[in-house]
């Protein structure tokens, strides 16, 4: 007992031992999976399986011509007409693909040529032989052609291999038709039948009539192994996949969701480099947050400000907003990059998505009272339009994709001069959306930074949608440009 559980097989049992497990294991993972191997290697693999197979048919039918007592339904002058024929082109043309395929591997492994061969050869001469034999008297027509056909589309173009199949088709069609209009004569390899007195005749099973099964056989094993290494394959990519689909997901919640959408369409240009475009952008933040953070606990503050942010991360993407940086308590976020429409839709997009973070922050004041949480927290919210750098920045290590420049300063120092709960836009951005939602004028003010005074307005319109999805905003967009 202890040796069978130590993986010894008992005497007479079909058990492999476990040194034979890891010896065939070893052995498939130096072999590889056949998918992947060049055509060159495939054909080989072809080659290895037909070549034995073709010598063993020639080599009867040459055994034949000396013993022709063995077989007497083989007709002994056709092989000798055309044995040398099949030496030629049946084992000859075999062994010299498997001769190109080891020599030129390296070279011009993946040549389409090794497959085409491959295919081509079988194709004109499997058919031959099967009218030799008697297309409509013996299966080796059914059991070479499909064997043969599953092989091929399991490892050669498959373009290849329709046109392989045509010309195997089209040679059965001719002989049969060719031997039906006396052209011809049908089975012309047998005189007579191997079926003698009701009995099948013993050189039938031993030689050509064995040779199909064999062919079968030897199909399925090849067949087998690759479904197998293609199932194995497939394991591993999914397993992959998942994988990816995890990482996918974290890494979406540290870079921008139109960024990570943008790679995983294949649009790398959006992280190469950076580029001037014109942008809408958005600065909020929470007023006295340094004061707040003395007065409340940390375990506490820490889920303020996450549930905060979280409100404002998700009114941001149904917006449509590229969601820059987390600033501690500030959010940065921008549209017309790296998906834009126009500088109008940027614009009301904007300053909607403001206006609902501003009545969800009043929202969520009341729940954080109710919770027993006096303090009063109110956002101030800045928005300006204009053209800035706009990309990926940073080291090879680490980049960030992200907006700088001098209207970028300008919309997080509007932030800064805007009045607590409510919403502050530069002349820009109010020449853009005042025809669509109400602003007043608050003269000019002086930023630092600016060589000159900003215009700036204030937006004068509460927020009353339940929610302004993307789509509504450019209908706005449309309405009223």
């Amino acid at each position: 007992m202890e040796r069978v559980a130590r993986g010894a097989a008992l005497p007479g049992s079909f058990i492999p031992s476990e040194s034979a497990v890891k010896r065939l294991a070893a052995w498939r993972r130096e072999l590889g999976n056949p998918l992947n191997w060049c055509n060159a290697d495939k054909a080989l693999l072809v080659a290895v399986v037909v070549l034995p197979l073709a010598v063993w048919h020639v080599g009867l039918q040459y055994y034949y011509l000396g013993h022709p007592e063995a077989a007497p339904y083989i007709d002994v002058e056709f092989i000798r007409r055309t044995i040398w024929l099949q030496v030629f082109i049946w084992i000859g043309g075999w062994a010299a693909i498997a001769a190109a395929a080891l020599l030129l591997r390296r070279r011009y492994g993946d040549s389409r040529f090794f497959g085409i061969a491959s295919i081509q050869l079988f194709s004109i001469v499997a058919p031959l032989l099967s009218y030799a034999l008697g297309h409509y008297t013996t299966n080796y027509l059914g059991a070479a052609g499909m064997t043969a056909a599953i092989i091929a589309f399991l490892l050669f173009e498959h373009r290849d291999v329709y046109v392989g199949i045509a010309v195997f088709v089209g040679i059965f069609v001719a002989t049969v038709a060719a031997e039906q209009t006396g052209l011809i004569p049908y089975a012309p390899l047998l005189r007579g039948s191997p079926v003698i007195d009701h009995h099948l005749h013993p050189s039938w099973l031993l030689g050509l009539g064995q040779l199909t099964g064999v062919i079968v056989i030897a199909g399925i094993v090849v067949i087998l192994y690759i479904v197998l290494q293609w199932r194995d394959r497939e394991t591993k990519l999914a397993h992959l996949s998942d994988q990816l689909a995890r990482a996918n997901e974290v890494i979406s919640r540290y870079i921008a969701a139109q960024v990570a959408e943008q790679i995983r369409a294949g649009n790398l240009d959006v992280v190469k480099g950076h580029a001037r475009r014109k942008l809408t952008l958005v600065f909020s933040d929470i007023k006295g947050f340094s004061e707040i953070a003395d007065e409340v606990e940390p375990e506490e503050l820490s889920e303020i400000l996450n549930e905060y942010l979280a409100e404002m991360t998700r009114i941001a993407e149904a917006y449509g907003a590229t969601l820059d940086k987390f600033m501690g308590d500030a959010l940065m976020t921008f549209f017309g990059a790296p998906v834009a429409t126009d500088d109008r839709d940027h614009a009301l997009r904007a300053v909607r998505m403001a206006q609902e973070m501003q009545s969800r922050v009043v929202e969520l004041q009341g729940q954080w009272r109710r919770a027993g949480i006096e303090r009063t927290f109110e956002v101030r919210i800045g928005i300006n339009t204009g053209v800035a750098s706009v990309g990926t920045f940073g080291a090879k290590q680490r980049m960030d994709y992200t907006a700088i420049g001098r209207q970028v300063n300008l919309a997080s120092r509007l932030q800064v001069a805007c009045e607590p709960g409510r919403i502050l836009l530069s002349q820009p951005t109010w020449l853009l959306i005042h025809d669509a939602i109400r602003c007043v004028p608050k003269g000019e003010i002086e930023v630092k930074g600016m060589h000159h005074p900003v215009t700036v307005y204030e937006v004068d319109e509460p927020f009353s949608s339940p929610r302004t999805t993307l789509d509504e905003c450019a209908d706005v967009s449309r309405r009223t440009a």
